[in-house]
């Protein structure tokens, strides 16, 4: 049997720079790899099923376990590329909520791809791992790279590892309510821009980004926002209690603010808890 943990990403920039002849966009944004993940547990099966078996507390609403689940799509992805017959139980403790902007799904994926190629010796090489995980959706390349942050272009699949020189913290939170990615792009309306994460990039790698910093940047936070009146609501909320600007990751609805130290993202998390959210967490990356 295989462990890995299946981490969760925060956009610290994500900008939409156009429409791509494909429906997707074309994107550039900043991710980081955070400390909050899910365990995934692959056994080998002596037959060719695929199956998945989440724990007891996982919603079933929010995971379902058949072929639309992102893990089997990525182990029937795998057996069709290298010819392989072999079956799987995949043994899932969920901590990324769903709908969230945290690409739950997309890193299950991805860590479904490494795994199986241990556990069945597929030896496929990174690129050809990166090949299949950009068959399957937008966020696993970068979860395949393996990095601790990343700009990625493209519709995510172009992924350039940056490196960090501290350690940062976050406190997210998320309300009951979860928001649809494509109906937040729909939302979006044709609006893009030509912002880049440059600048950011330099404050991150100078080892001093700031708490209140506003290079941070997300294109579709606006369109969430009209969607979403429960996410809209907690921003305001946030920015109330903490004293500080409040941002989106992905296509939402987690929000965060930043932190300078672990005992400061502590002390915000207490003055949180009083919104009482759907979810809320410290996140280090």
């Amino acid at each position: 049997m295989l462990e890995r943990l299946s981490h969760a990403k925060l956009n610290l920039f994500l900008e939409v720079t156009g429409k791509r002849p494909d429906g997707f966009h074309e994107l550039e944004t900043l991710m980081v790899r955070v400390s909050l993940a899910d365990m995934l547990r692959f056994q080998q099966r002596d037959d060719d099923q695929i199956v998945i078996v989440p724990d007891p507390a996982t919603p079933q609403d929010s995971f379902p376990t058949g072929p639309e689940n992102l893990i089997h799509k990525a182990a029937v992805a795998m057996r069709q590329y290298t010819g392989r017959a072999a079956g799987v139980t995949v043994s899932v403790t969920k901590r990324i909520p769903a709908e969230a902007g945290l690409a739950g799904g997309s890193s299950n994926a991805a860590t479904t791809l490494i795994a199986l190629n241990d556990l069945w010796n597929c030896q496929l090489s990174k690129g050809e791992l990166h090949g299949l995980a950009a068959s399957l959706g937008s966020d696993l390349n970068f979860f395949v790279e393996d990095c601790r942050a990343a700009i990625c272009r493209g519709r995510g699949e172009q992924v350039s590892p940056v490196d960090l020189n501290q350690s940062c913290f976050a406190v997210a939170v998320r309300p009951p309510m979860g928001n649809s990615t494509p109906a937040v792009f729909a939302e979006l309306a044709g609006e893009v821009g030509t912002r880049d994460a440059t600048e950011l990039i330099a404050e991150l790698q100078s080892g001093c980004l700031a708490s209140g910093s506003e290079r941070l940047f997300n294109r579709l936070t606006e369109p969430a926002r009209r969607l979403n009146s429960q996410m809209d609501i907690l921003m305001s909320e946030v920015r109330n209690c903490c004293g500080r600007i409040v941002h989106m990751s992905g296509s939402g609805s987690t929000c965060f603010v930043l932190a300078a130290t672990a005992r400061e993202a502590r002390v915000l998390l207490g003055r949180l808890r009083q919104l009482n959210p759907e979810f809320l967490e410290v996140l280090q990356f």
